[in-house]
C-alpha cells in the first residue's frame, strides 16, 4: 500500500514538473499560476498544494531531480568508461536532461535562488557531484589531470563551469545548442587540465 501511494505521489509530481516545463516554454515562468499549472497536469490544485506551497518550490526542487535520474546503471556504466569519458558520460545526460526536462524554466531556477539561500546545488554529497568528483580522481590517477588540485576542487570547477554555460544559454533564452556549447566550453577547460 504505501508503495502505490509512493508511486502515485511521484507521478503527480512528475505530471507537475512537466506541466510547469511546457508552460514555461509558452508563457514567461513569473506569470505562470498553479491553477494554470494543475489544468496542464491533469491534478487538482489540492494535490500540488499537498506536494509543494509554491509553484518555486517545485521548481528549485526540479532542478535536484537530476540526481534521480543518476541510476546505479548509470553509474556502473560510468565505471566501466575510460575516466574521461565517464565525466563527459556524465556532462551530456546532465545537458540532455535539462534540454529535455527542464528547458527554459532553467531561468526561473536560477532567479530563485538568487531570491532564496538554497544551497542544496552545491552540496557535495549530490551523487551528481560525488560522480564528477569520483571521476575526476580517476583522472588525476591515470595521470590525464594534474594533481595541481584536489578531484573536490575540480569537481566544483566543473560545476561552476556548467553552471555558467547553461546561465548564458538562459539568458539567450534558449536559442543555441546547449550541448555543443557545453562541449567546446567544457573542453577547452579539460585540455587546460590535461597534461
Amino acid at each position: 500500500m504505501a508503495q502505490q501511494e509512493y508511486a502515485r505521489a511521484n507521478a503527480t509530481r512528475s505530471k507537475l514538473l512537466a506541466a510547469t516545463m511546457k508552460l514555461s516554454k509558452e508563457k514567461d515562468y513569473e506569470n505562470l499560476t498553479v491553477r494554470e499549472i494543475c489544468k496542464q497536469a491533469g491534478v487538482s490544485n489540492g494535490a500540488f498544494y499537498h506536494h509543494y506551497q509554491t509553484k518555486d518550490q517545485l521548481v528549485l526542487e526540479a532542478f535536484l531531480d537530476f540526481d534521480d535520474a543518476i541510476t546505479p546503471e548509470m553509474m556502473e556504466t560510468c565505471d566501466n568508461l575510460q575516466p574521461l569519458e565517464a565525466l563527459w558520460y556524465i556532462f551530456d545526460n546532465y545537458i540532455e536532461y535539462i534540454v529535455q526536462n527542464v528547458g527554459c524554466a532553467m531561468g526561473a531556477y536560477y532567479r530563485l535562488l538568487l531570491k532564496k539561500e538554497q544551497e542544496g546545488y552545491r552540496d557535495p554529497r549530490r551523487v551528481f557531484l560525488a560522480q564528477i568528483e569520483k571521476h575526476c580522481q580517476r583522472c588525476q590517477n591515470c595521470g590525464i589531470f594534474l594533481k595541481n588540485n584536489s578531484a573536490q576542487e575540480l569537481m566544483e570547477l566543473f560545476s561552476r563551469s556548467l553552471r555558467g554555460i547553461i546561465f548564458d544559454w538562459c539568458l539567450c533564452r534558449g536559442s543555441y545548442d546547449l550541448k555543443q556549447q557545453m562541449k567546446q566550453d567544457i573542453g577547452f577547460l579539460i585540455k587546460g587540465l590535461t597534461q
